[in-house]
């Protein structure tokens, strides 16, 4: 699989996680943000879970595997972005 050369920002990505109710069931998103640029971010529908706890749990996993980078964890000031989710 080849990346797109626009996608190549995702390599050095701060990945969060996002978990809301919806129809009864709790989504988990991951959120990418693009360390140069907070402005710049991805959200993808990961899955849906029947409780919180175990949305939670999920959501820790997809991001810390999501995140694995040898140079360590990338970082964006939080004051550098807003997401909204209206």
């Amino acid at each position: 699989m080849s990346k797109k050369p626009d996608d190549k920002w995702l390599l050095d990505a701060e990945v969060k996680y996002r978990i809301e109710k919806s129809k009864g069931r709790w989504e988990v998103s991951l959120i990418f943000i693009d360390t140069k640029d907070p402005n710049h971010f991805i959200i993808k529908r990961i899955n849906d879970f029947k409780s919180e706890k175990l949305a939670e749990i999920a959501a820790k996993i997809m991001t810390n595997t999501a995140a694995r980078d040898e140079r360590g964890t990338q970082k964006v000031n939080k004051d550098d972005y807003n997401i909204n989710s209206n």
